[in-house]
């Protein structure tokens, strides 16, 4: 719809300060479009440029469902290693706890994430290749992707599951006739959409900073 495009369009800005307005646009997209789909069942996951990047991403979320009194969007965050931010030590167990409290293993994210009690993952090149999640419905780009490392990425929601139809991609950095031209010698078909229909089309790529077509491509 004409609204929810320029809802994004008005957040998305490209700059790295701008994690706090993405946040927005993240959880209110996956709560409106992605959540019920799948029979209830469907997961997301936010690709970030860094793993300091992916330490904001997660806190900012945790901040922002906790002030809207959410209860439906449950994340998780992939990164490797000691990210220091501001003074202060992040790793991925101390940022992931069950539900009753306990740090998750970096062994046992993928079986907790393949649990119903959490539907989105913030990665940083980790999950970004080899990693099968049927229940991936959704992904929101916010890292350049480039040849063969993009169409390994985004491939990630090419995942059958039963109940499950065509993933959505929302981007806020790459050029979708780039990720068209990417992906057109894996695959058969391409069809270029207007930019109001890309935000909720079914297989699209759409960027959301700025009113451009988007593209919508077999996976």
């Amino acid at each position: 719809r004409d609204e929810d495009a320029s809802k994004i369009a008005r957040f998305a800005v490209p700059h790295p300060d701008s994690i706090n307005e993405k946040t927005e646009v993240i959880v209110e997209h996956f709560r409106d479009h992605v959540r019920h789909r799948i029979n209830g069942r469907a997961k997301a996951m936010i690709v970030t440029s860094s793993r300091l990047h992916a330490v904001r991403y997660k806190l900012a979320i945790e901040t922002y469902i906790a002030e809207h009194g959410y209860d439906d969007l449950r994340p998780l965050v992939a990164f490797s290693g000691t990210v220091t931010d501001n003074g202060i030590e992040y790793t991925e167990p101390a940022m992931n706890t069950d539900t009753a409290g306990r740090p998750i293993s970096e062994t046992a994210l993928p079986a907790r994430f393949d649990s119903p009690d959490y539907n989105v993952l913030i990665v940083a090149e980790k999950y970004q290749t080899g990693y099968d999640q049927p229940l991936l419905q959704a992904m929101y780009v916010d890292k350049k992707l480039e040849g063969l490392h993009a169409v390994q990425t985004l491939s990630r929601l090419n995942r059958v599951a039963h109940g499950k139809d065509a993933p959505t991609v929302l981007d806020f950095v790459n050029d979708p006739d780039e990720i068209r031209t990417t992906f057109a010698p894996y695959y058969d078909q391409a069809k270029r959409l207007p930019r109001k229909s890309a935000a909720h089309c079914r297989l699209s790529h759409t960027r959301s900073s700025d009113s451009r077509t988007g593209t919508a491509m077999r996976a």
